[in-house]
């Protein structure tokens, strides 16, 4: 299989006065038909618990409670929305890479929710003046882990189409998930989702792979939707009074873990070194041949296996069970962590965010390796590891901001080595024991359920 390279890639940053201040937030929304001071104060409440910050994120006007007299949801503001996330942050890729519209000859957007007519890819061909020949697709209802997934779809298109240029655009459109309703289940999309968007150049051509940041090494992916707890514990309907919004069931976080689990396992085989082979080999003839008892699930030092780790960030439960599945080290979050603080859920585009914060840092060198971890409904997921081609010092917008100082623990809504209360170390206790008679569940199902199902408990809905 021929090589893929990544050119380069642009995330969103959405103009200053967008950002949400969520004090002042309430005060103006208080003024909407639709306020009720318990809905919102529960909503202020899954922001703190999920991790963004109170003074920071971003809406668009329609929804913002700034600008909004009333929310606008319907198709047409949401357009409005989507020529300024997808419109603009493919014209700074462009810009800074130097390619032509012309130059294109794969284009893929992706927006889960709002799939317009004519699509998301139409708008951006006749905003750009893309060519008649340019190969265009537009993916619609695929969540939030389709920013990572879909890179496996742009590697085929590339090994089908040689000598070409691909561009795709993820995005959610914060205008069209808006929800106006009551029902707790889906007001939680509205505490986490924000204004974001990424657009990232790929490429087979052998004349720009000196001028590539990354070397797509492995995509997988994998789909968990056979099973119906999975299938429907996210998606986009009417709630009980026939309203529309993003419904997250409670098991949300329990079918995350499943999903991740196999898909992290089904790329481990691939990125280990050879010291861990050679210790799973014979970590597998303790348990298998001499039938130890000690031996129960060999998990490998991820540290050893990538450089770098961009998770998806939809929320602190989440996150904070695959930091302690994989067990990772507090500096191998943050990146995540800072994306959640700063930018908030972002949907299909977190991972690229958490990626434009290691360049901003200037933490990625030549030859190391960046594991890129998608989670979404359906359930699916992917993992897309990266291999640095040169130091990629590149200074993006949106972290402008924090250039130069990394963002330590301290920095962060909720602090990522938050002492666990006395529900989560008698749920751990329960699990750590549960583990010497079941195997079946993974350290990363284990601690995100424990995360989740504490916090899930005080809010009453899914904890993300």
């Amino acid at each position: 299989m021929a090589p893929v390279y990544m050119l380069d890639f642009s995330v969103f940053k959405p103009p200053e006065e967008y950002k949400l201040n969520h004090d002042a937030g309430i005060v103006n929304a208080s003024k909407w038909s639709m306020y009720v001071e318990e809905n919102a104060q529960f909503q202020l409440k899954v922001v703190e618990k999920s991790g963004l910050n109170r003074d920071g994120t971003y809406l668009p006007p329609a929804i913002h409670p700034t600008f909004a007299k009333e929310p606008k949801y319907d198709m047409k503001t949401a357009m409005v929305e989507a020529e300024m996330v997808m419109g603009g942050v493919v014209a700074d890729l462009l810009e800074k890479t130097g390619v032509k519209p012309e130059q294109v000859d794969i284009l893929i957007t992706n927006c889960s929710i709002f799939c317009p007519t004519p699509s998301l890819a139409s708008m951006l061909i006749n905003k750009f003046k893309f060519r008649r020949d340019v190969q265009s697709y537009n993916l619609g209802g695929m969540g939030c882990s389709i920013g990572v997934v879909a890179i496996g779809l742009v590697r085929d298109m590339l090994q089908a189409h040689p000598n070409s240029i691909a561009l795709f655009v993820p995005a959610e459109i914060t205008t069209y998930c808006f929800y106006p309703g009551k029902i707790k289940d889906y007001l939680v999309a509205n505490a986490i989702f924000r204004m974001g968007g990424a657009a990232v150049l790929m490429t087979n051509k052998p004349s720009l792979v000196k001028r590539c940041k990354y070397q797509l090494t492995h995509a997988v992916r994998v789909h968990t939707g056979q099973d119906d707890a999975a299938y429907r514990c996210i998606s986009w309907g009417p709630d009980p009074d026939g309203v529309n919004g993003v419904f997250l069931g409670k098991d949300v976080p329990l079918q995350a873990g499943i999903m991740l689990e196999a898909v992290i396992k089904a790329v481990t085989p691939r990125i280990m070194t050879w010291g861990q082979y050679m210790e799973a080999a014979w970590f597998m003839y303790n348990k298998k041949v001499l039938g130890n008892p000690a031996y129960k699930r060999y998990v490998p030092d991820y540290t050893k296996c990538a450089d770098h780790f961009a998770l998806h960030a939809g929320g602190y439960a989440v996150l904070k069970g695959i930091q302690k599945g994989m067990n990772l080290p507090i500096e191998a979050v943050l990146p995540s962590f800072a994306s959640l603080r700063d930018m908030g859920n972002t949907s299909s585009s977190t991972t690229w965010y958490s990626i434009a914060y290691l360049e901003t840092q200037k933490m990625v060198t030549r030859g190391q390796t960046i594991m890129q971890v998608g989670a979404g409904g359906g359930m699916k997921g992917g993992v897309n590891i990266w291999k640095a081609l040169r130091d990629t010092h590149s200074s993006h917008p949106a972290w402008l901001h924090c250039a130069g100082r990394p963002y330590s623990d301290e920095d962060l809504p909720r602090r990522v080595n938050e002492k666990e209360n006395a529900l989560q170390k008698a749920q751990m206790r329960q699990a750590e024991a549960d583990a010497v008679t079941d195997g079946s569940k993974s350290a990363i199902q284990r601690a995100i359920e424990i995360q989740a199902n504490a916090e899930s408990q005080e809010l009453g809905v899914a904890a993300l």
